[in-house]
């Protein structure tokens, strides 16, 4: 039965990294680049909205203290507004390639965070688990890109990986007691909506801007996806935890190239299958340990 749960949760993780590959090609094809905070708003908003009717169909409505709302708040910075305010300064000034990359490297600074504040025993495996993952992402961006130059602006988006480490981290370490995924997932997009509109308030967004969205049909397949996507992230961070749930960052651009492929008719190439290879490595060296951060809860 422990076996059978390891390729479950294994299976799982490849299915979070391929809706958050595909998360991105839909991106591209609602042309989001203007107007990023817009859709996030609206996106949040549709969100919260399916989290809502779930818990009430599954009358697992609940009461937001002052800690659960302090909990929801720290994530949902951690989440979306630190890394996507960071994002959105740096992205026109590095190459996206090199962002994909610095993204992707989520579990190298989620094992950085753990060694620092002693949060598990960081054993040989785990490292070299971890770092096969790394290998494979720079075997691929080295073996497609011939600028690989470094900026100060390169330096400062390592905040962003930094910070979904952190999210991960807080919420397996603080999670409340007695609440599931779903309730999670609620309190956290409603959390970071607030932010969201304060934000887009902030520089001056319309009403109508936000609303242009749900007009759009792709729109509403993005809002679907991201929708089972959040869940899901959810779900494993409960069940397995953050060092795990964070190797879905790895898998992302693997599991971008079959939507490549599918959807912009992209080829699959040699270095591409080593470093996919790499990164399944990576995956099941760590997926047989149980790595779990001990559990305190905020409320």
């Amino acid at each position: 039965m422990e076996k059978f749960n390891e390729y479950k949760n294994i299976a799982l993780l490849f299915v979070l990294s391929s809706l958050w590959a595909l998360h991105f090609s839909l991106v591209k094809l609602v042309e989001a680049d203007d107007s990023p905070l817009t859709i996030l708003v609206s996106l949040l908003a549709v969100l919260c909205a399916l989290f809502f009717i779930l818990l009430l169909l599954q009358n697992k409505l609940f009461k937001f203290t002052f800690k659960k709302s302090l909990f929801f708040s720290v994530a949902g910075m951690f989440a979306y507004i630190i890394p996507l305010s960071v994002e959105f300064i740096v992205a026109p000034k590095i190459e996206a390639g090199i962002l994909t990359l610095i993204v992707s490297a989520v579990p190298v600074f989620t094992l950085i965070v753990i060694w620092i504040f002693r949060l598990l025993n960081v054993t040989i495996k785990l490292v070299i688990g971890t770092l096969s993952g790394l290998a494979g992402l720079l075997i691929l961006f080295y073996g497609n890109n011939d600028n690989t130059s470094v900026s100060i602006w390169t330096v400062y988006a390592l905040i962003i990986p930094l910070s979904y480490a952190f999210d991960a981290i807080f919420m397996e370490k603080f999670w409340p007691r007695n609440l599931d995924s779903t309730q999670v997932a609620f309190g956290e997009t409603t959390a970071s909506l607030i932010f969201v509109i304060l934000l887009s308030i902030f520089y001056g967004n319309k009403y109508y801007d936000h609303f242009q969205w749900f007009t759009i049909s792709s729109f509403w397949i993005l809002a679907f996806v991201t929708f089972i996507e959040v869940w899901l992230f959810f779900y494993i961070l409960n069940k397995v935890g953050a060092v795990f749930v964070n190797l879905s960052s790895y898998l992302v651009m693997p599991a971008g190239f079959l939507w490549g492929f599918l959807i912009f008719g992209e080829t699959f190439t040699f270095i591409k299958f080593i470093s996919t290879l790499l990164i399944c490595i990576s995956i099941f060296m760590i997926a047989n340990q149980k790595y779990r951060i001990k559990n305190i809860p905020i409320d």
